[in-house]
């Protein structure tokens, strides 16, 4: 059943879907018409063919016992005949309501005329009861008279069974016709459906078809033949689109080819260009490309040609660290890191580079990518180096001064006493400065002997507890006129267990008088300690919690970097308070040294900070 070409998809799809839809729905309803109407006749049928039935047989009874009844009435009993035949009148009174049609009202007379002309025959036998030949007469003028109504009872029932017998047939019949209709109706809709598949193929899969022709022939980079538009349905404007599209493909190609090509080789003369080692990978460390900087880097190194990272063998290069960085979103460490600078031989000269992982996700249809870039950082590794042994000389230089003042301002405190207040105030006040300076030294020289692996811990038996205490003693008598409240909290059993003193009191010194730089006069600082009790703990838990304005987030592991401070990155954040920026990454080397760690938290309350330092609680010397 061809459909107009001006039709869209749409109209077309309603259309043969309403055809099939009507078809269906018109083979239901006239098929559930014809099986209501042949229920409702054959149930009407047998419903009156059974009542009948049972009509007719209370009918025969009745008369049976009306018959038996006037055969006593001729022994002299005569109480029962009258009940038999009110029996007999409601038998066929019922009868005769069941028959509707005119044969069977003319059967329902002659039996009433049949039954009235054997009651007679009985009355007139019945009368004459005593006499001798009174049952001769009942056998020559009675019962002849009963079987015919007998019989006219019987040919009823028959009547009605033959009826039954022709409804039962007409249903077949109707039933035959109803499975020929049904059947001629499938055909006529199987044949439909066919013509419209057939019509809807032709008019929708042959231009997909086409189409995808069309798309895999825009994928190979052939532009110049265009598609067919045979009808102005959705897919007439379909493949009207796509010829545009094919066009200004075509056109663009044309006239940004070279463009794209001169992009291309700026950009490769710029990767070429630069001065430091360029390798671009794919994650699982295939190397897609390389520039000048890197081959000339891998030839030194005695690599020839590069085909895989793993081939790569460079002191102390990990090509494991640099897969896992590439597929890694957040990239590589920071380049402040020079601890993690390789070290090369190039042109008799030793370099240092700094490796950096750049992911660059989406490379192709196929795959990431990343870039391995080594950077040169020979001379701020120079300049690293000139830093730790200016500050190591520095630090030394200055402890020998630093000492012979200290011992001057100790001796004359001890005669104070004959010096003014202000004087006494003076003195005070100097010594505790060298004091400061002297803190500060000793923190740059542990800081040069960490650098260089120097640090050495003197471990004894210790009591965490006494530890705390002293530290907050000291504390306190630095605040004790003007200043946040120093606390201590002790949790667990009483016990020891082996550290380097000296060193535990460095990181908590550190602790407590950097809580005491940001926490404000009015505020609190808090040094608890927990030790191992009989849960089965492990380990000394020492916490330092603050009331003042706590750290953000995103620098609670940089700042136990080397140098650095949260008011250097956080403009506008200056509070005044001083610092070199090396107490908390000494604190963390040194608890790390003992086997331990500390971390940087958000306080309690959600105010302030929380330093926490778990020391393992060893039994014996480590």
């Amino acid at each position: 059943m061809p459909m107009p070409r001006h039709w869209g998809l749409r109209a077309r799809f309603l259309v043969a879907c309403g055809l099939l839809v009507l078809t269906t729905v018109s083979a239901s309803v006239w098929t559930l018409a014809t099986l209501s109407r042949l229920s409702g006749e054959v149930g009407a049928t047998v419903k009156d063919s059974d009542e009948a039935t049972a009509a007719t047989a209370r009918m025969g009874s009745a008369l049976e016992r009306e018959d038996d009844a006037l055969l006593l009435a001729l022994t002299g009993d005569d109480h029962a005949l009258g009940p038999e035949r009110q029996s007999t009148d409601r038998a066929l009174e019922r009868l005769t309501a069941l028959l509707t049609t005119r044969p069977e009202r003319q059967a329902a007379t002659l039996l009433r005329e049949e039954v009235e002309a054997y009651r007679a025959a009985a009355n007139r036998i019945a009368a004459g009861a005593g006499a001798p030949d009174a049952l001769g007469r009942y056998h020559r003028e009675a019962n002849p008279l009963l079987r015919h109504a007998a019989a006219t009872t019987l040919s009823i029932r028959d009547h009605h069974f033959e009826a039954t017998r022709q409804v039962a047939r007409f249903a077949h019949e109707e039933s035959i016709r109803a499975r020929r209709v049904m059947l001629t109706i499938t055909v006529v809709a199987l044949l439909t459906s066919a013509l419209l598949a057939l019509h809807l193929a032709r008019s929708v899969i042959l231009p997909l078809r086409r189409l995808t022709r069309g798309a895999n022939t825009i994928r190979r980079g052939e532009f110049g033949e265009p598609i067919p538009v045979e009808s102005g349905d959705e897919l007439g404007q379909l493949a009207s689109a796509f010829n545009q599209m094919a066009t200004d493909l075509a056109e663009f190609r044309r006239s940004n080819l070279g463009e794209v090509l001169h992009a291309k080789a700026a950009l490769e003369a710029t990767l070429e260009a630069l001065p430091d080692a360029v390798v671009l990978l794919d994650v699982s460390g295939r190397v897609l490309s390389t520039n000048r900087s890197a081959r000339e880097l891998l030839i030194a190194s005695g690599i020839p040609s590069l085909a895989s990272i793993h081939e790569l063998t460079l002191s102390g290069f990990d090509p494991r660290a640099v897969l896992a960085l590439a597929s890694s979103p957040r990239g590589a460490a920071p380049l402040t890191d020079l601890g993690r600078a390789l070290r090369i031989t190039r042109e008799e000269r030793v370099h240092r580079l700094l490796p950096r992982v750049v992911p660059v996700p989406g490379l192709s249809a196929e795959r990431d990518a990343a870039l391995l870039l080594l950077y040169d950082v020979t001379e701020l590794v120079r300049l690293d180096e000139m830093r730790a042994e200016f500050v190591a000389v520095a630090s030394h230089e200055l402890g020998t001064p630093l000492t012979t003042l200290r011992m001057t301002l100790l001796m004359l405190q001890e005669s104070a006493a004959s010096l003014s207040p202000r004087n006494q105030e003076l003195v005070r006040t100097s010594l505790g400065g060298v004091e400061q300076l002297a803190e500060t030294v000793d923190e740059f020289l542990d800081l040069t002997r960490i650098e260089a692996g120097q640090l050495k811990l003197s471990r004894e038996r210790i009591s965490p507890v006494d530890l705390a205490t002293e530290c907050v003693r000291r504390c306190r008598a630095r605040t004790e006129d003007a200043g946040p409240r120093v606390e201590l909290t002790v949790a667990g059993a009483p016990s020891t267990f082996w550290a380097d003193p000296v060193r535990l009191r460095v990181v908590l010194d550190n602790l407590l008088t950097n809580a005491l730089k940001y926490t404000p006069p009015s505020g609190q600082v808090v040094l608890s300690v927990d030790t191992p009790g009989q849960g089965g703990q492990r380990t000394v838990r020492i916490t330092v919690t603050d009331s003042g304005p706590g750290v953000p987030e995103e620098f609670r592991e940089r700042i136990f970097d080397k140098f650095f401070r949260v008011e250097h990155h956080r403009p506008g954040t200056e509070t005044g308070t001083r610092g070199s920026g090396i107490g908390l990454y000494l604190c963390r080397q040194i608890v790390e040294l003992h086997g331990g760690s500390i971390h940087c938290q958000q306080g309690d309350g959600g105010t302030g900070a929380m330093f926490l330092v778990s020391l393992p609680a060893a039994e014996a010397r480590a």
